[in-house]
């Protein structure tokens, strides 16, 4: 909210009308330059708890990736993986509202209890989306990065990145890759995430993501049912 959205003048604005002994927390999984530039506008001289970059990405998360070659094979890759394991529920990250949008009605149509949710939809529609899939109404939440953040429901056990995070220029958006896989893995439960990788672009990214958290991602055969029915184990 503060470093994308805009709302640094009004949470300043509500700050200032604090009384000066009010105790502040802030709380995120990542602090990038333009947050940390407002924390420490609001918050005067503070106490800072920092955890070590190697230790962001969860030990509890077990990572793969499948190498497909188109849209059609992921779709193919990700009906594999739910004919071979049991998903609790799980959460799937698109790049664009079509590709969610598409993806959403193909696996209604295999018969999934799917949610979809994406960035043009009001306040109100998305918060009734996110409670109906935390009570487990739908089981597949297919969403953009506008679901990255702050979602914390016990039941999910499976992320997979239909698309892999990357930023306007195209580079790996490293701070949105663990955001979103840290949607599994939570409450000390262990996790599971599995990228689609569709081109050698998008290999590179997958690359350069290990990389930088210095964690090896394993290739996933999804043809292989026994070597899906192990990871899950």
């Amino acid at each position: 909210m503060i470093a994308t959205q805009g709302h640094q003048d009004q949470s300043i604005r509500i700050q200032r009308m604090l009384p000066r002994n009010c105790q502040m927390l802030l709380f995120s999984a990542t602090f990038e330059d333009s947050v940390w530039k407002f924390a420490q506008k609001v918050v005067p001289d503070p106490n800072i708890i920092k955890l070590k970059r190697e230790e962001e990405t969860l030990d509890t998360i077990k990572q793969y990736y499948v190498l497909c070659n188109n849209r059609d094979e992921k779709f193919q890759a990700l009906c594999n993986l739910y004919g071979a394991i049991t998903i609790a529920q799980a959460m799937i990250f698109c790049h664009t509202r079509k590709t969610a949008s598409w993806l959403a009605a193909e696996l209604s149509k295999e018969g999934h209890q799917v949610a979809l949710l994406s960035g043009e939809m009001m306040v109100e529609q998305r918060a009734a989306v996110i409670e109906r899939f935390r009570e487990g109404k739908e089981k597949v939440l297919v969403t953009t990065n506008v679901c990255a953040r702050g979602i914390d429901v016990e039941q999910v056990s499976v992320v997979i990145n239909f698309d892999l995070p990357v930023d306007k220029d195209g580079n790996p958006d490293n701070e949105t890759y663990l955001h979103r896989i840290g949607r599994t893995g939570r409450f000390g439960k262990r996790g599971l995430a599995v990228n689609m990788v569709d081109s050698k672009h998008s290999m590179n990214i997958l690359n350069r993501i290990q990389e930088h958290f210095n964690k090896k991602i394993e290739r996933l055969d999804t043809d292989d049912l026994d070597e899906i029915e192990k990871i899950a184990n």
